[in-house]
């Protein structure tokens, strides 16, 4: 099993590579510093895809969390109804053209 960076890490992580191709990063939602889950709510015009990170075939990863862009108002429930169930998650919103969230959270 792949070891688990601290989630404020990974954060700054992902702020640097988004900013560093001129995206707009924000933290929405600061979570637990080293074991919150992070949600990444992905803005391109109208479109909206949300990522969470996972633990997938023994790696960590993302994974993203509706079938492809949706309304703004979905991702914000969605959102919402996992905040309920895990006060310590993180949100952060990057708002950019989806290649990038292909480059930088799904590797392809």
């Amino acid at each position: 099993m792949a070891a688990r960076l601290r989630s404020d890490v990974q954060v700054a992580a992902l702020q640097r590579q988004t900013e560093a191709e001129g995206l707009m990063f924000a933290v929405v939602k600061k979570g637990h510093d080293e074991a919150g889950i992070i949600f990444v709510k992905w803005l391109d015009g109208r479109d909206v895809r949300l990522f969470a990170e996972a633990q997938i075939q023994g790696h960590r990863g993302w994974l993203e969390r509706t079938d492809g862009p949706v309304p703004e108002v979905e991702a914000d429930r969605l959102l919402a109804n996992e905040q309920n169930f895990d006060p310590d998650l993180w949100i952060v919103e990057v708002i950019g053209a989806a290649r990038y969230a292909e480059i930088f959270l799904t590797g392809s």
